[in-house]
């Protein structure tokens, strides 16, 4: 039974008058008498003996009115405990996270966790793919968001798929001769000089982006190889080379580099997940993993 609709029957049998009731409700008449249509016909009795002088409430009315109350009340105190109890759960979460894209959502999610669980402590801190994961597996971070790439499927790892992905861009000096364009195709690329994440921590994006320029029929010149992004960014910026990677524009503003989108129909697999180790027992995952969840972080 919806307990909105026990408010709005409460209402009425302390006024016996709708109009009064709707009032107090903050509702039209004819929408509270809607709702209470609906009671009535969710409990298959009449409640009210409405005449064209007065309200009465029915003998079924009058056994609701008392059981309505007592299911508030306890509806309340139910209410209230559960979130004194949220309020007491306390502890410390470690976050990893590998790719810039965490960033545009995980403070709002860490926001929000910690507006129903303020007893709880955050630490968060970036990795390369390799020491995420490590850094996981070892014990070092409580929840990874990260890709299955290079776990041992048979170790003790639980995981659920993000929506985190983005369609790969190219990142361009914005002096350099493609940078007035809107997209750009791969096979325009193929001449140029490339600036990758160094391949030791982000083997993943590398072997994608060197399936992706096979495609098309020429390697990659990989001029150099950067440990994190805003190396990347730099080795960009100086023109040592150009680079692949997913649209940045909303969380770095730099004018002196463009992030254009390939016009290509690439199909690349995303496997992004939020991993935890299962023997993990720290209270406060699946917490967090429940916030994930209602802000539809995770693929169900």
């Amino acid at each position: 039974m919806d307990t909105e609709l026990l408010r709005y029957f409460v209402a009425v049998a302390e006024h016996l008058n709708f109009s009064e009731a709707a009032k107090q409700l903050y509702i039209t008449p004819p929408t509270l008498c809607r709702h209470i249509a609906q009671l009535e016909q969710q409990l298959d009795v009449q409640l009210f003996i409405r005449t064209t002088r007065n309200v009465k409430l029915t003998a079924a009315g009058i056994t609701l009115q008392d059981e309505a109350r007592d299911i508030m009340l306890r509806t309340e105190a139910a209410i209230n405990k559960t979130r004194q109890t949220a309020a007491e759960v306390s502890g410390i979460l470690h976050i990893g996270f590998m790719s810039p894209f965490e960033k545009r959502d995980l403070p709002l999610l860490i926001r929000k966790f910690r507006h129903h669980y303020p007893k709880s402590i955050i630490r968060f801190d970036s990795f390369g793919r390799r020491s995420l994961n490590e850094a996981l597996l070892i014990g070092k971070i409580d929840v990874a968001f990260t890709s299955l790439q290079g776990f041992d499927h048979s170790s003790d790892l639980s995981w659920c798929p993000s929506h985190y992905a983005c369609p790969p861009g190219v990142i361009l000096p914005s002096d350099h001769r493609l940078a007035v364009k809107a997209s750009i195709s791969l096979a325009e690329l193929a001449n140029e000089p490339f600036v990758t994440l160094s391949r030791s921590e982000f083997a993943l994006e590398f072997e994608i982006i060197q399936r992706m320029c096979q495609t098309f029929g020429f390697t990659p010149n990989i001029v150099a190889q950067a440990h994190s992004l805003d190396t990347l960014l730099l080795m960009v910026e100086t023109g040592i080379g150009i680079a692949i990677y997913p649209d940045l524009s909303d969380i770095y503003t730099n004018i002196d580099v463009r992030f254009i989108p390939l016009d290509d129909d690439l199909a690349i697999a995303s496997n992004n997940v939020v991993a935890w180790r299962t023997s993990n027992s720290n209270p406060l995952i699946p917490l967090f993993l429940e916030v994930l969840s209602q802000e539809q972080v995770l693929v169900k």
